[in-house]
C-alpha cells in the first residue's frame, strides 16, 4: 500500500534536538515529503536544517522563549498538544517518547504510535530525574500524569515498539502489544576500513549516559578520545578528562561521519532504548563496546561486532576496550551485520506494520 501524503500526518515531541527521534521524524518527512509535522515547539536553529524545507505546524506552546529548558514545562504539554485540534487524516503517526501520542484524531483516523518509549521521567523517574528537588516537585504530579498518560495511549489504534525491550516496558505499562519495527540507520553512507588509533563516544552529556566512565578509562589507559555533543554535564567530564581527550561539541553530519569512519572503537557506556550510533559505527566496520543492557543487547553482537560489559564502572570499560582490539572480526563482516537496520528495512518494515494497522481499524 502507497499512503499519499495529503493521507498522512506525522506528529513529533518537540524539533528542539538533534538526536535519534529526530532523525527518525527526518525519514519519515522523506517517506511522506508534503504531510505536515505537528509538534509542540519547533527551534531550527537547534534541529536539523533539513526540517526547514518541511511543513512544520508548532503548538502554542511555541511561543514561548524556551530552549534548552524545554523539560520544565512538562505540565504545559498536555495542553500544547491539545491545542493543535482534531488531525482528521485518514493516517496519524506519533513518533512519542511522551507526548505526541496524546495527540487528539478524528472518528475514521487510525492513529498509529511509533514508540521510543513509554515516558522514562513517569515511569523510571529515579533513574531519568537525579535531583531529589525536581523528584519532589515532580511527586504530585505524578499520579495524575501517569493517569493522563495511560488514557492517551489506550485511544491510539495500534502502537510500534523500537525495539523488543521497548516493547516489553509498552506491554508493562499500557497492557498493550506493540510490534518491533527498528529505526532507520543510514548505513550505506559509511566507508568500510581499518580501525583508526582514538576511541569515540557521541553521546547528548547527561548523567545517566556514563559518558565520564569512558572519559576516565581512556584517561588511564592513555588512549586518545573524540567526545562528540554537549550538555550539563560537559565541564564535569572536561575537568575529569586527560590531555589525550577532545570535545568536540556539536557537529555536523559531514565530520561525524568521518570520526566514525576514522575512530577506533564507539563506547556507548549507558542504558539505551536502541542507540543508532552503535550500529552506524559497525557500518563502518568498528567495533564498539557498550554496557549489556537493552538496546544494546539487540544491535551488538558480543565477541563479534563489539564487547558488552556487564557493570558499569570504569574497570569494565577498560577491559572491554581491550577486548575490543583483540576483536577477529573483519570490518566488512562488522558492516554486513548494520544493514538489518538499514533505511531500506525500516521502510519496508514500518509500512508493513502501517498497513496492518490500517487493516485492523477499518
Amino acid at each position: 500500500m502507497v499512503l499519499p501524503d495529503q493521507d498522512v500526518a506525522i506528529v513529533h515531541d518537540y524539533l528542539n534536538q538533534r538526536g535519534g527521534a529526530e532523525r527518525v521524524v527526518l525519514e519519515m518527512t522523506r517517506m511522506w515529503p508534503k504531510s505536515p509535522v505537528y509538534t509542540s515547539l519547533y527551534r531550527p536553529e537547534s534541529t536539523f536544517p533539513e526540517f526547514t524545507s518541511h511543513e512544520v505546524r508548532t503548538s502554542v506552546l511555541d511561543r514561548m522563549p524556551v530552549d534548552r529548558r524545554f523539560r520544565a514545562l512538562l505540565p504545559a504539554y498536555p495542553l500544547a498538544f491539545r491545542s493543535l485540534g482534531v488531525l482528521g487524516t485518514p493516517l496519524v503517526i506519533s513518533s512519542s517518547s511522551g507526548w505526541a501520542h496524546s495527540v487528539r484524531t478524528a472518528p475514521g483516523t487510525t492513529h498509529v504510535v511509533y514508540c521510543y518509549a513509554p515516558a522514562r521521567w513517569l515511569y523510571e523517574t529515579d533513574r531519568y530525574v537525579p535531583s531529589r528537588a525536581r523528584r519532589a516537585a515532580l511527586g504530585p504530579l505524578l499520579g495524575s500524569l501517569r493517569r493522563w498518560d495511560r488514557e492517551a495511549a489506550g485511544r491510539a489504534d495500534a502502537y510500534i515498539a523500537i525495539s523488543a525491550n521497548v516493547r516489553d516496558r509498552i506491554r508493562t505499562a499500557y497492557g498493550i502489544e506493540a510490534e518491533i519495527v527498528y529505526p532507520p540507520v543510514d548505513t550505506r553512507s559509511f566507508r568500510v576500513g581499518p580501525r583508526g588509533g582514538r576511541l569515540l563516544v557521541v553521546s547528548r552529556l547527561l548523567r545517566y549516559k556514563r559518558i565520564d566512565l569512558v572519559v576516565e578509562a581512556a584517561s588511564r589507559l592513555g588512549m586518545g578520545l573524540d567526545v562528540v555533543g554537549t550538555g550539563p554535564m560537559l565541564s564535569q567530564l572536561q575537568s575529569a578528562a586527560g590531555p589525550k581527550t577532545v570535545f568536540h561539541g556539536t557537529v555536523d553530519d559531514e565530520t561525524l561521519r568521518e570520526l566514525i569512519e576514522g575512530c577506533r572503537t564507539l563506547c556507548f557506556p549507558g542504558s539505551e532504548d536502541f542507540g543508532i550510533v552503535p550500529v552506524e559505527a559497525n557500518a563502518a566496520g568498528k567495533p564498539v563496546v557498550a554496557y549489556a543492557a537493552r538496546g544494546a543487547c539487540e544491535t551488538v553482537e558480543d565477541g563479534v561486532t563489539g564487547v558488552l560489559f556487564e557493570q558499569q564502572s570504569v574497570e569494565a570499560v577498560m577491559d572491554a576496550i581491550r577486548a575490543a582490539d583483540d576483536l577477529p572480526t573483519e570490518p566488512a563482516k562488522i558492516a554486513r551485520h548494520a544493514e538489518r537496520f538499514s533505511v531500506d528495512a525500516f521502510r519496508s518494515n514500518f509500512r508493513a506494520a502501517l498497513e496492518s494497522a490500517l487493516t485492523d481499524s477499518s
